[in-house]
Protein backbone atom coordinates (compact mmCIF):
# COMPACT_ATOMS: atom_id res chain seq x y z
CA UNK A 1 0.00 0.00 0.00
CA UNK A 2 3.18 2.56 0.74
CA UNK A 3 4.49 2.26 -2.78
CA UNK A 4 1.23 3.51 -4.59
CA UNK A 5 0.67 6.43 -2.00
CA UNK A 6 4.46 7.45 -2.64
CA UNK A 7 3.93 7.58 -6.42
CA UNK A 8 0.70 9.20 -5.88
CA UNK A 9 2.35 11.64 -3.96
CA UNK A 10 5.41 11.80 -6.69
CA UNK A 11 3.36 12.18 -9.38
CA UNK A 12 1.06 15.36 -7.70
CA UNK A 13 4.25 16.98 -7.11
CA UNK A 14 5.39 16.61 -10.72
CA UNK A 15 1.84 17.36 -12.13
CA UNK A 16 2.21 20.69 -9.68
CA UNK A 17 5.68 21.77 -11.23
CA UNK A 18 4.17 21.11 -14.95
CA UNK A 19 1.66 23.34 -14.42
CA UNK A 20 3.24 25.89 -13.54
CA UNK A 21 6.16 25.31 -16.55
CA UNK A 22 2.30 25.63 -18.33
CA UNK A 23 0.83 28.23 -17.30
CA UNK A 24 3.53 30.42 -17.60
CA UNK A 25 4.05 29.05 -20.87
CA UNK A 26 0.77 30.44 -21.61
CA UNK A 27 1.22 33.89 -20.43
CA UNK A 28 4.40 34.57 -22.42
CA UNK A 29 2.35 33.09 -25.67
CA UNK A 30 -0.46 35.77 -24.77
CA UNK A 31 2.26 38.13 -24.50
CA UNK A 32 3.44 37.66 -27.24
CA UNK A 33 0.27 37.67 -29.29
CA UNK A 34 -0.62 40.98 -27.70
CA UNK A 35 2.67 42.27 -28.20
CA UNK A 36 2.38 41.60 -32.31
CA UNK A 37 -1.46 42.92 -32.22
CA UNK A 38 0.18 46.12 -30.64
CA UNK A 39 2.74 46.52 -33.41
CA UNK A 40 0.34 46.08 -36.00
CA UNK A 41 -2.44 48.25 -35.11
CA UNK A 42 -2.17 51.83 -35.72
CA UNK A 43 -3.41 55.29 -33.99
CA UNK A 44 -6.76 55.09 -34.97
CA UNK A 45 -7.08 51.28 -34.46
CA UNK A 46 -6.72 49.96 -38.20
CA UNK A 47 -4.38 47.24 -38.90
CA UNK A 48 -1.01 48.44 -40.58
CA UNK A 49 1.24 47.02 -43.28
CA UNK A 50 4.06 45.46 -41.91
CA UNK A 51 6.32 46.70 -45.28
CA UNK A 52 5.31 50.08 -43.46
CA UNK A 53 6.58 49.16 -40.20
CA UNK A 54 9.90 51.00 -38.86
CA UNK A 55 12.73 48.20 -39.13
CA UNK A 56 12.61 47.20 -35.60
CA UNK A 57 9.02 46.82 -35.49
CA UNK A 58 9.38 44.37 -38.68
CA UNK A 59 12.22 42.46 -36.63
CA UNK A 60 10.27 42.26 -33.17
CA UNK A 61 7.33 40.87 -35.92
CA UNK A 62 9.69 38.05 -37.37
CA UNK A 63 10.89 37.50 -33.93
CA UNK A 64 7.82 36.76 -32.57
CA UNK A 65 6.22 35.03 -36.17
CA UNK A 66 9.47 32.30 -35.57
CA UNK A 67 9.11 31.97 -31.99
CA UNK A 68 5.08 31.36 -31.23
CA UNK A 69 5.08 28.19 -33.44
CA UNK A 70 8.18 26.77 -31.18
CA UNK A 71 6.44 27.96 -27.64
CA UNK A 72 3.56 26.43 -29.07
CA UNK A 73 5.37 22.86 -29.50
CA UNK A 74 6.67 23.21 -26.08
CA UNK A 75 2.79 24.18 -24.29
CA UNK A 76 1.05 21.19 -26.25
CA UNK A 77 3.78 19.02 -24.81
CA UNK A 78 3.77 20.09 -21.34
CA UNK A 79 -0.46 19.95 -21.36
CA UNK A 80 0.11 16.25 -22.58
CA UNK A 81 2.70 15.57 -19.89
CA UNK A 82 0.54 17.37 -17.28
CA UNK A 83 -2.65 15.12 -18.69
CA UNK A 84 -0.56 11.86 -18.61
CA UNK A 85 0.83 12.42 -14.89
CA UNK A 86 -3.18 13.27 -14.03
CA UNK A 87 -3.69 9.90 -15.56
CA UNK A 88 -1.03 8.00 -13.52
CA UNK A 89 -2.21 9.75 -10.44
CA UNK A 90 -5.82 8.72 -11.58
CA UNK A 91 -4.54 4.72 -11.60
CA UNK A 92 -2.64 4.72 -8.72
CA UNK A 93 -5.60 6.11 -6.42
CA UNK A 94 -7.28 3.11 -7.99
CA UNK A 95 -4.93 0.76 -7.26
CA UNK A 96 -5.62 1.97 -3.75
CA UNK A 97 -8.80 1.63 -3.76
CA UNK A 98 -8.55 -2.34 -5.28
CA UNK A 99 -5.65 -3.00 -2.20
CA UNK A 100 -8.01 -1.75 0.45
CA UNK A 101 -10.52 -4.27 -1.13
CA UNK A 102 -7.88 -7.19 -2.24
CA UNK A 103 -7.08 -7.47 1.91
CA UNK A 104 -10.72 -6.92 3.32
CA UNK A 105 -11.59 -9.97 1.12
CA UNK A 106 -8.80 -11.88 0.99
CA UNK A 107 -8.94 -12.40 -2.95
CA UNK A 108 -6.05 -12.78 -4.85
CA UNK A 109 -7.35 -12.24 -8.24
CA UNK A 110 -8.76 -8.73 -6.83
CA UNK A 111 -5.11 -8.11 -5.38
CA UNK A 112 -3.49 -9.21 -8.81
CA UNK A 113 -5.22 -6.41 -10.44
CA UNK A 114 -4.17 -4.42 -8.11
CA UNK A 115 -0.78 -5.00 -8.78
CA UNK A 116 -1.42 -4.16 -12.62
CA UNK A 117 -2.63 -0.78 -11.74
CA UNK A 118 -0.06 -0.38 -9.40
CA UNK A 119 2.34 -1.27 -12.64
CA UNK A 120 0.44 0.73 -15.03
CA UNK A 121 0.44 3.73 -13.20
CA UNK A 122 4.02 3.51 -12.80
CA UNK A 123 4.68 3.01 -16.33
CA UNK A 124 2.29 5.76 -17.22
CA UNK A 125 4.08 8.28 -14.79
CA UNK A 126 7.51 7.49 -15.69
CA UNK A 127 6.02 8.29 -19.55
CA UNK A 128 4.74 11.29 -18.19
CA UNK A 129 8.00 12.58 -16.84
CA UNK A 130 9.66 11.37 -20.40
CA UNK A 131 7.21 13.87 -22.15
CA UNK A 132 7.96 16.74 -19.52
CA UNK A 133 11.62 15.86 -20.57
CA UNK A 134 11.01 16.37 -24.29
CA UNK A 135 9.07 19.17 -23.10
CA UNK A 136 12.38 21.02 -21.40
CA UNK A 137 14.90 19.49 -24.34
CA UNK A 138 12.79 21.71 -26.68
CA UNK A 139 12.34 24.57 -24.12
CA UNK A 140 15.61 26.69 -25.50
CA UNK A 141 14.71 26.91 -28.70
CA UNK A 142 12.73 30.06 -28.87
CA UNK A 143 15.39 31.40 -26.98
CA UNK A 144 18.29 30.50 -28.61
CA UNK A 145 16.55 31.91 -31.52
CA UNK A 146 15.92 35.42 -29.94
CA UNK A 147 19.52 35.46 -29.09
CA UNK A 148 20.89 34.55 -32.16
CA UNK A 149 18.74 36.75 -34.11
CA UNK A 150 19.72 39.66 -32.52
CA UNK A 151 23.11 39.28 -31.54
CA UNK A 152 24.23 41.16 -34.92
CA UNK A 153 21.22 44.10 -34.26
CA UNK A 154 23.49 47.21 -34.29
CA UNK A 155 26.54 46.13 -35.55
CA UNK A 156 27.77 48.42 -38.72
CA UNK A 157 26.76 46.64 -41.90
CA UNK A 158 26.05 42.95 -40.52
CA UNK A 159 22.26 42.24 -40.79
CA UNK A 160 20.46 40.11 -38.38
CA UNK A 161 20.41 36.06 -39.38
CA UNK A 162 17.28 35.03 -40.84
Amino acid sequence: MVAPVVLLTVGSLISNGLLVVYSAISVRMREMTQERIKILTGPTGEILDAGGLAMMSRERLAEIQRQLPMLLRRHRLTRASVLIMYSAIAVLGLSIIFIAFAVEVHSEPIARVALALVLAGTITMIFGIAVAGLSLAKSADAIIYAVERTESLGRLGVPARP
